[in-house]
């Protein structure tokens, strides 16, 4: 099959590499002749309107193969815009989100997790070795980061709204787990806390609750201000590790991509 890589990072090299050994692959500006399936990056836009890794537009990619795709090529996106949506609906291309796929999602979920022990046991002169951890959130970043850090002997608290998900984690063998209105009064019991909850969490004065020196890791990619200054203003390491995959791992990232996008080929040529 041939096949459009646009835009991306090293992940996108490394996936592009890992298909080119049964596939052609070819890039903007390269094309010759029909497209059987278009890629496109992970993430896939930052604004919405540009494919990610590069100054292409949708609308403009779009123009450059529109005379090398048909209704049968494959669109594959690392996420969902609408603009890429509204274009192949009038295009009549079919558009399949890759990264809405459980399994390439449970890869990218330990690949983030595992790169955030690492940041985490780099971040003090101390050790997760004996350590307080507390894990805010009940998803797959956070059961695959709580197993690693007990791994690593840190006692693991998990925070969390929904009760059915604090009681799994204790069916997995975990002692500690709160619901989120009690962190306040627990917060002064951690070395390191790491929040994957996509929600303003934690704020002032909740970072003033937590013991100076601890660490705090971003992995909800929540802007880093004001939570990098709340954090400086209480003594508290701050961590912004979004995207950790790309940044950590690209090339088991982007065989990842690989396997994921065979895995939707092989399946429509049936």
């Amino acid at each position: 099959m041939r096949i459009l890589f646009a835009g991306g990072d090293a992940r996108t090299e490394y996936a592009a590499k890992r298909l080119s050994r049964t596939h052609e692959i070819v890039k903007p500006g390269e094309i010759r002749g029909r497209l059987d399936a278009v890629v496109l990056p992970l993430p896939l836009s930052k604004d919405g309107e540009t494919v990610f890794g590069s100054d292409l537009t949708f609308e403009a990619l779009f123009e450059e193969i529109g005379k090398f795709a048909d209704e049968h090529t494959l669109v594959l996106a690392g996420g969902e815009a609408s603009a890429l949506s509204e274009l192949c609906e009038r295009r009549g291309f079919t558009l399949i989100n890759y990264f809405a796929l459980e399994a390439l999602t449970l890869k990218n979920a330990a690949l983030t997790a595992e790169a955030a022990l690492c940041l985490l046991s780099q971040s003090t002169d101390g050790a997760l070795l004996g350590s307080e951890t507390l894990v805010a959130g009940s998803g797959r970043i956070a059961m695959f980061l709580a197993e690693r850090l007990r791994a690593c002997q840190s006692k693991v608290t998990l925070a969390a709204r929904d009760p059915a998900k604090r009681e799994l984690f204790k069916l997995r063998g975990f002692i500690n787990a709160v619901p989120l209105d009690e962190l306040p009064g627990v917060l002064p019991c951690f070395d390191f806390i790491a929040n994957t909850i996509p929600a303003p969490i934690f704020g002032e004065e909740m970072f003033a609750k937590m013991r100076e020196g601890a660490v705090y890791i971003e992995l909800a990619t929540l802007p880093a201000e004001p939570l990098r200054t709340f954090a400086e203003r209480s003594g508290i390491k701050y961590i912004f590790a979004g995207g950790l995959p790309g940044k950590c791992s690209p090339k088991a990232a982007g065989e990842a991509i690989a396997e994921t996008v065979e895995e939707i080929l092989a399946t429509r040529s049936r």
